[in-house]
C-alpha cells in the first residue's frame, strides 16, 4: 500500500495529541471485547466505529505524501461518516477543519473533533513550517503550544505505524481482478477544475467469512491547482460512506503569522 498522505499523517498526529492530554488512556477496540462486560457491546461499537471514521479521515484529506510549493489557498472541509445498522438505525459522525497552505509550503489546519456524549466539540490547531523545521500542536482552551522536535522523524514513524490502521486488515487481492480504476474525466468543483477517479475494491466470496463478494468503491475529484483532494466518498459496507469536502476555496498566499504559536500562548516541548 502506498504511503500515508503528507497532510493525514500531520492531522492523525494531531489526534494523538489531542488524545495524550485525557487523564485516562482509552481502551484499543480490538481489545475491549475480552475485558469488557456484554452490557458494553454498544460502548465497543461505538469505538469500533470512532476507529473507523478516524481511518477514513487519514485516507481522505490528501492525496499527496510531498510538499507543496507554490500553489497557496486557503479552505474548509468538512468529513462525515454515516454507518448504517442491520435494524435500520445510524450511527452519524461529523468533524471540520479549516485548512492553510502559504507560497513556501507552510501548512495550518485548524481540527474541530465531535465531543463526547453530545458535549462541545474540540479544536487543536496543527502548524508545519518546513522553512523552519518546525512542527507545532495549539491548543486554543489552554493557550498552549505544542513544539515537536525532530518533525520529520516523528512524522515517518507516524506514518509507518499508521499504516496498519489504514489497511483495515484487508484480504490479499489481485489488482488485475479485484481492483478496477476508472477515469470520471474532469469538472468545476468549489471553482477549481478536478479531475475525477474512481476505484472499486472487491473482497471475493469467502475471504473474510462474506457470502457474497463485496465492492469498496471510491470516488476521488483532485484539483491540480491546489494538489489537494477537493472532493472524495468512499462506500464501503462493512463501515458506511464517508465523504470528504472542501469549500470557500480561495488561492492567495497567507499570512505568515498564521503560521507561528500566537505570543500569548506558552511553549511546551
Amino acid at each position: 500500500m502506498t504511503s500515508l498522505p503528507r497532510a493525514a499523517v500531520l492531522f492523525f498526529l494531531a489526534a494523538a495529541c489531542a488524545l495524550a492530554q485525557q487523564t485516562t488512556a482509552p481502551q484499543d477496540p480490538e481489545f475491549a471485547s475480552l475485558s469488557a462486560p456484554q452490557g458494553d457491546q454498544s460502548k465497543q461499537d461505538a469505538e469500533r466505529a470512532a476507529k473507523e471514521e478516524m481511518r477514513a479521515k487519514i485516507e481522505l484529506l490528501s492525496a499527496h505524501s510531498k510538499l507543496v510549493t507554490g500553489k497557496p489557498y486557503s479552505a474548509n472541509s468538512t468529513t462525515d461518516t454515516v454507518q448504517t445498522l442491520a435494524d435500520g438505525n445510524r450511527i452519524l459522525h461529523h468533524s471540520s477543519s479549516v485548512i492553510y497552505r502559504d507560497n513556501q509550503g507552510r501548512t495550518r489546519r485548524e481540527q474541530t473533533f465531535a465531543g463526547f456524549d453530545s458535549g462541545p466539540g474540540e479544536t487543536k490547531i496543527f502548524i508545519e513550517d518546513p522553512v523552519a523545521k518546525a512542527v507545532y500542536v495549539l491548543d486554543p482552551g489552554e493557550k498552549t503550544a505544542r513544539s515537536i522536535s525532530n518533525s520529520r522523524e516523528v512524522l515517518l514513524k507516524l506514518e509507518r505505524s499508521s499504516d496498519t490502521m489504514a489497511n483495515v486488515k484487508l484480504p490479499r487481492l489481485d489488482e488485475q481482478h479485484d481492483i478496477v480504476k476508472e477515469d470520471l474525466g474532469q469538472k468545476n468543483i468549489a471553482g477549481v477544475q478536478c479531475n475525477g477517479t474512481r476505484q472499486t475494491i472487491t473482497i471475493p466470496a469467502g475471504q473474510i467469512g462474506n457470502e457474497r463478494p463485496l465492492a469498496i468503491v471510491t470516488e476521488t475529484w483532485f484539483s491540480p491547482a491546489i494538489e489537494a483532494v477537493v472532493q472524495s466518498s468512499t462506500n464501503d459496507p462493512r463501515f458506511g460512506q464517508t465523504t470528504y469536502t472542501l469549500a470557500n476555496i480561495e488561492l492567495k498566499d497567507q499570512p505568515r503569522a498564521l503560521f507561528e504559536p500566537p505570543a500569548n500562548y506558552r511553549l511546551e516541548k
